[in-house]
């Protein structure tokens, strides 16, 4: 099954449609005649917010100018673009803010490029195109633990280990290992309690706040006021873990092992590239999807039970 997040884009000479249906793929470029070009990605069926599949065959769209979209927008509406992303070291998780053109500027790509690559990599479906609309929070943020937390913890074991073997033997000759084996380890102290964080605190809540919006009960109350507080520390949390890995790219030449690196010295590399992406991802996940998403459920439950309130006093109860 190829699932996209439905969305369109315009572009000078260049349209792009997003018909999204479930369970089919169909994508072409019509070329032969004048004017636009039009990629259609459809699936039947589509799956609604509340995990219902709509009936018959339907067509959901919406337009939007991709000059006027940031990086984070497009990795989470049109997930197969996030290979373009990593591709061209376009940071969409914690630079997802950047507006689409800025960040092509600054990579030394333009829109038009973007566009192409995005129409060849729309029918090549991964395990990155999600479909996230479609799933609970409750179902998000397990999945953030399966399979990015537990990820995390015991990769960031590894490379520690790692790290300090392959410094031991190339370290006098390599002085840049030095450099990186510091940023494992501040990547591991900034990581390690954020996500315990995320685990014992705003995952819980959220849990409870969406399970009370499917109940109809009042939410609940947490301590820290507004799920938007926790939500600002882990943003801020992840810019700087962010910029760590922006520093260990930088430190290890892109990781690019020297030309007579040892196996160890080159694994170390590979995991350090891999996690990296990784972190890209998961940090999008949660920047572009989950947190929204979060805030959100919290500002439509609060003013549900405000207009609640209101009417009670209003109407009798009634």
């Amino acid at each position: 099954m190829f699932c996209l997040f439905f969305a369109s884009g315009v572009v000078p000479g260049v349209e792009i449609v997003f018909f999204c249906y479930r369970d089919t793929v169909d994508s072409r470029a019509d070329q032969a005649r004048s004017g636009p070009m039009t990629l259609v990605i459809s699936r039947n069926r589509p799956i609604l917010d509340n995990g219902r599949k709509a009936e018959g065959d339907m067509t959901m769209s919406a337009t939007m100018s991709l000059t006027d979209r940031t990086v984070g927008e497009l990795a989470a509406e049109m997930p197969v673009s996030i290979r373009i992303f990593e591709a061209w070291k376009i940071d969409y998780c914690c630079g997802g803010g950047a507006l689409l053109n800025e960040a092509c500027a600054a990579a030394g790509r333009t829109i038009e490029e973007f566009t192409t690559l995005l129409v060849a990599s729309a029918s090549v479906p991964d395990g990155i195109a999600r479909d996230w609309s479609a799933e609970t929070l409750a179902a998000i943020s397990a999945q953030i633990i399966e399979s990015y937390h537990c990820y995390t913890r015991e990769e960031l074991q590894t490379l520690t280990t790692l790290a300090a073997r392959v410094l031991g033997v190339h370290g006098q000759r390599r002085p840049e290992l030095t450099d990186a084996v510091a940023l494992v380890q501040e990547l591991t102290t900034d990581l390690l309690p954020h996500m315990l964080k995320e685990e014992q605190v705003l995952f819980p809540y959220v849990v409870q706040l969406e399970s009370a919006a499917v109940n109809g009960t009042p939410p609940p109350t947490p301590f820290f006021g507004t799920v938007k507080n926790p939500v600002k520390m882990m943003m801020l949390e992840h810019d700087r873990v962010g910029a760590l890995l922006t520093s260990l790219r930088a430190v290890t030449n892109s990781y690019t092992p020297p030309g007579d690196a040892c196996f160890s010295y080159r694994e170390l590399y590979r995991r350090l590239g891999e996690f990296e992406s990784r972190t890209h991802e998961h940090i999008h996940i949660e920047n572009n999807v989950y947190f929204p998403r979060a805030v959100t459920l919290e500002e439509t439950m609060d003013n549900a039970a405000q207009f609640g309130g209101a009417c009670g006093a209003t109407c009798g109860g009634h």
